[in-house]
């Protein structure tokens, strides 16, 4: 009988444990909240059917370099110091999706189509010179599909950064296609962005150095807003995977495909060595099957970089944007 009364009394001691952690975390939450909603955006906005878009525009003149981010709460920070690097005698143009940071939500669906006329419309209101160059990675990279596909005849070239691959199942096992496609652990997360714990958990996603201190301060204080944006995103993923495998051509727009070259680049979530090798296979073919969407095509290898290459290889895009920028006006 005592074992009993001690075992009962731990249980009642952890459960009150638990209580006050949340709502010490909720409270934390909150605060923090209120702290966020006191930074300044480090860009403009636009009102886009409805709701206010955010986007941070550089430089002056056609064209427009346009930058579209991963499957990231992170939005246009995530080439925040590419855009900066980049020359001022052309225009450089990033934003933040429905959702994402300082972007409200609005009531558009979270579709590829729709995701595609809102930056469309959003570049006019902005004035951003035509044509533009769509720089996209991963999820980015698989978005601008719909963008060429809707507006055809003011895009001048197409950079993939290491790009996601729409129809995957093609190159990868029923196994391996189940683990790259499995997403994030949605239910928890949002439970754990109402009680402080979520940001917490992404406060490392830019490089811990003093060159990235402004994107890791913004990014988790707006985390509350773009936790759900960015999982809303992810419930849709397989339609617009779907969608985005039906844009197969972009005609004859230059296209250049910057890979991932890092062998190593999956260790830390894939521990059988055969699966890895599945992936990296299955990757460099897919990579190289993306060249085929345009008749003017070319490939770029970087072999020290992971997924990030924006964030562990810059200049190589960097490079890429001034050398299709010149390609494109020297016509």
């Amino acid at each position: 009988m005592k074992i009993i009364k001690w075992v009962k009394r731990i249980a009642m001691a952890l459960l009150l444990i638990i209580i006050l952690l949340l709502i010490t975390g909720f409270i934390f939450e909150k605060i923090s909240r209120s702290l966020a909603e006191k930074i300044k955006p480090d860009g403009q906005f636009a009102e886009v059917e409805n709701h206010k878009m955010h986007y941070l525009k550089e430089g002056k003149g056609g064209p427009t370099v346009v930058f579209e981010t991963a499957f990231d709460p992170a939005g246009h920070l995530q080439w925040y110091h590419i855009q900066k690097d980049l020359p001022k005698n052309y225009t450089t143009f990033s934003y933040d999706r429905s959702g994402i940071l300082w972007s409200d939500r609005g009531t558009n669906q979270k579709t590829g189509e729709k995701m595609a006329e809102e930056l469309h419309l959003l570049l006019e209101k902005a004035n951003a010179p035509k044509p533009y160059i769509l720089v996209g990675h991963s999820f980015g990279g698989m978005l601008t599909r719909f963008f060429v596909k809707k507006y055809p005849k003011d895009v001048a070239g197409v950079i993939l950064v290491d790009s996601q691959y729409p129809a995957d199942e093609k190159f990868l096992s029923p196994q391996m296609h189940k683990m790259v496609n499995q997403g994030l652990p949605g239910g928890f997360l949002k439970f754990a962005n109402i009680f402080g714990a979520a940001r917490l958990m992404f406060k490392n996603m830019f490089p811990a150095t003093a060159e990235y201190k402004f994107q890791n301060s913004v990014m988790p204080a707006l985390l509350y807003k773009s936790a759900d944006a960015t999982l809303e995103e992810q419930d849709h993923m397989k339609a617009i995977k779907a969608e985005a495998a039906t844009v197969n051509s972009f005609g004859s727009v230059p296209l250049y495909v910057i890979t991932a070259g890092d062998k190593t680049r999956y260790d830390s979530f894939i521990k059988d060595q055969k699966l890895k090798n599945e992936m990296l296979e299955a990757w460099d073919k897919m990579q190289k099957d993306l060249l085929n969407l345009s008749a003017d095509s070319k490939q770029t290898i970087v072999p020290n970089s992971g997924h990030y290459i924006n964030q562990d290889q810059p200049k190589v895009i960097e490079d890429a944007v001034n050398d299709m920028v010149k390609k494109i006006t020297v016509k």
